[in-house]
């Protein structure tokens, strides 16, 4: 209970430090990295009981029952990495509790980010805040900023279908992992449409986005 009320309290600063303040000119701030969704499955799993959830309500039909016996447990989010390791990322609760709303075991897959200079990063959805993850693939490059503020680090992604949202993420840094040779190829990224955007500099345009000439001499023949 302590890992998670360390959580609680991490994620409630983080809310309290990302009330929007004045727009600025972030048109220079943007990086290319590499966005991948590294699953996840639950290790340490400790049983914490069962709760009944059963509800019952008498209808024209009779009588109509929802809910039933849930599993309460605890564990920790366990990353599989394209190499081969595991990696414990956070602690989780699975069950009826308020707990599991806010740290629950069955999330997919976390969202990872090389910058780069191929520093790796996990990351963390910054609560009330917008979410991009279902926008890429498995393995996506994409353009990002990372903002500072009252002494949080945030990591800011351009939604490729509305640049001017942006998906919130606080970081998570850990040693880089070796590179696998059979890496996923990659897809889907907001490169294209934050180039049209209007959002990058005339410095990282001419950085990132390839011209239509450049484009068609690295396509397949």
């Amino acid at each position: 209970m302590k890992h998670i009320r360390f959580v609680l309290a991490a994620l409630f600063i983080g809310i309290l430090s990302s009330i929007p303040v004045a727009a600025k000119d972030h048109s220079n701030d943007y990086q290319m990295g590499t966005l991948t969704k590294v699953p996840l499955h639950v290790g340490g799993k400790v049983s914490q009981g069962w709760t009944d959830t059963t509800s019952c309500n008498s209808g024209l039909l009779g009588i109509h029952c929802t809910g039933g016996i849930v599993d309460d447990y605890s564990g920790w989010l366990v990353a599989d990495m394209p190499n081969g390791t595991e990696v414990v990322v956070q602690p989780c609760v699975s069950g009826a509790s308020f707990a599991a709303l806010l740290l629950p075991c069955d999330r997919p897959y976390v969202l990872t980010l090389t910058e780069e200079d191929g520093t790796f990063i996990f990351l963390r959805h910054t609560a009330m805040w917008h979410s991009i993850s279902e926008a890429f693939g498995t393995t996506s490059k994409v353009l990002y900023r990372i903002e500072h503020r009252n002494g949080v680090t945030f990591i800011k992604i351009p939604d490729p279908a509305n640049p001017q949202k942006e998906g919130v993420y606080n970081p998570i840094k850990l040693p880089k992992p070796k590179v696998s040779a059979s890496a996923p190829p990659q897809t889907d990224n907001n490169i294209s449409s934050m180039c049209a955007s209007g959002k990058l500099s005339a410095e990282l345009k001419a950085k990132y986005c390839a011209t239509d000439t450049e484009k068609s001499a690295t396509q397949p023949k």
